[in-house]
């Protein structure tokens, strides 16, 4: 079982830093489509950088009227002063330039991105069924004394099968993942619960909230 407001404050993180992701990328792929789709390729020549280790410079690029531009510049690797590089300009931003990466490398980068984000959606979802589940067990569910029958330790993970009665006299099993402390068999836990339609049982431990 999971720390209920844990469990919240974790969704609502994972949430958040997933959608800044998104439009961060989004916003960054839409300024490159830009100008590889629309922006035109020129020779410029770097006036200066920010540092010796910064691929960051300003360059100068003549434009179709025939006049020089100075422009910011993001290069694909460290340039000097007076070295001669091919950018894209677009029209629209005529002072910032980019040497932008292959249609082959956008793509790869494209498909990492969405596998990532694909990833975490699905842990997001993951957390909203446990949460919904809490939802239910405090509408619904009912109190119980369950008793721990035997400790397994299952590929790593420690898990207790417990036995209790529910509230019409019929004895249920299930296995608890203690958060913490590791009981031991014969010792008595607290829990709340409710059956499914399926049977199932669905609990948590009041303790660990």
């Amino acid at each position: 079982m999971t720390n209920r407001k844990g469990l919240m404050k974790l969704t609502v993180l994972l949430s958040a830093f997933l959608l800044a992701i998104a439009v961060t990328v989004i916003v960054l792929q839409y300024r490159q489509l830009e100008y590889i789709f629309s922006g035109e390729s020129v020779s410029a020549m770097v006036i200066s950088i920010e540092d010796k280790n910064s691929k960051n410079a300003v360059v100068s690029y003549i434009n179709e009227e025939g006049d020089a531009v100075e422009a910011k510049a993001t290069l694909k690797k460290q340039a000097s002063e007076g070295d001669k590089v091919n950018v894209i300009v677009s029209k629209r931003h005529p002072e910032t330039v980019y040497q932008i990466p292959s249609r082959h490398m956008i793509m790869m980068f494209d498909i990492v991105f969405l596998f990532f984000e694909f990833c975490g959606w699905l842990i997001v979802i993951k957390l909203l069924r446990k949460l919904k589940k809490y939802k239910k067990l405090d509408k619904k569910g009912k109190k119980a004394i369950a008793t721990v029958l035997s400790v397994k330790n299952t590929s790593g993970v420690l898990g207790a099968d417990i036995e209790f009665v529910d509230d019409e006299g019929t004895k249920r099993k299930t296995v608890y993942y203690p958060e913490s402390d590791i009981p031991e068999a014969g010792d008595k836990i607290d829990i709340v619960y409710y059956i499914k339609r399926t049977g199932k049982v669905v609990f948590m431990v009041p303790n660990e909230e």
